[in-house]
């Protein structure tokens, strides 16, 4: 049968580090299945609301997150889930890596990309048009680059790559933004960002790679090109559980339902983090979901069920 893991996490995020954390401080053997370690906050320029970290860096925060888990002794492998399956007392989860099993499931990862689906977005989609959370400014050094979207996800890329880019476009189709106050001041006083507001990308141009956009201003119908080397998708991402959803009841909006444990309808799997029904999408928030589904977990695998780990 190979190795059976007492918990298996879908997920390298805050939630599901933190998980694996709890989980080990609990002696289980526990596997990390995850496309990146860190999730969105490696993208985060300036962390200031997570509770006792000081340094305000998104990668660092990420780092120090993987650090102790993997000093813990998580196991982690790369890779990215395709399918949950119970198997009698056991869970089978088959990524791209291969077939693991164990006997609890976390789930904190499922999140994917949202696209504008207009002419040449698909063509050009890692030739200049990019939708990974991961940002490496020495990549923008000396380009124009344009970022579509208005919450903190755009503004902190728009802040993190604005020391190598030569110049950057904030393309949001809306005028007021769903950011936080305090991020939208910075970026509005950093001189080589612009805001293109009430504006909507039509289509993506270019040879061999991008070269230009042509922008629509959705107030006045004028339609212009805009000379850009790189753009940034970050419209939001949207719920992709297509691997789970077949065991565990999820909402309208296709997030797990759990309960204030972590636990879903299905025994045996928990969830934490932005994939849940939590209407809060935070890094301290999704933590502590991740160590309450891990010390729920460990109740039952225990076979205490009905017991919850204080």
């Amino acid at each position: 049968m190979g190795k059976v893991y007492d918990v298996i996490i879908v997920g390298g995020g805050p939630a599901g580090l933190t998980a694996a954390v709890y989980a080990r401080k609990r002696l289980m053997t526990t596997l990390v299945l995850t496309m990146d370690i860190g999730g969105q906050v490696l993208l985060t320029e300036h962390i200031d609301n997570y509770l006792g970290y000081l340094e305000k860096s998104g990668l660092g925060l990420a780092a120090v997150f993987e650090r102790q888990a993997r000093e813990y002794g998580a196991e982690f492998v790369i890779s990215e889930v395709r399918m949950v399956e119970k198997e009698g007392s056991l869970f089978r989860v088959s990524s791209t890596a291969g077939d693991f099993l164990g006997r609890a499931v976390i789930v904190t990862g499922g999140r994917k990309p949202r696209r504008l689906c207009v002419p040449g977005e698909e063509r050009f989609l890692g030739r200049g048009v990019n939708v990974s959370l991961k940002c490496d400014p020495s990549q923008a050094s000396g380009k124009a680059v344009a970022i579509v979207g208005g919450g903190n996800t755009a503004l902190q890329r728009a802040e993190m790559l604005s020391t190598a880019a030569s110049r950057i476009y904030i393309v949001h189709r809306r005028e007021e933004f769903r950011g936080d106050e305090m991020t939208l001041v910075r970026v509005r006083k950093i001189p080589n960002v612009e805001f293109l507001l009430n504006t909507v990308i039509m289509e993506f141009r270019g040879g061999d790679s991008l070269s230009s956009v042509l922008l629509k201003n959705l107030k006045t119908g004028e339609e212009r090109e805009l000379k850009v080397d790189m753009v940034f998708l970050d419209i939001g991402r949207d719920i992709k559980l297509e691997y789970v959803q077949h065991l565990v009841r999820t909402n309208s909006e296709g997030r797990i339902i759990t309960d204030k444990y972590g636990r879903t309808s299905c025994e045996g799997i928990f969830a934490a983090g932005d994939v849940t029904d939590t209407p809060y999408a935070q890094v301290i928030i999704a933590a502590g979901q991740g160590a309450a589904a891990a010390l729920t977990a460990y109740s039952y695998v225990k076979k205490k069920p009905g017991d919850i780990c204080y």
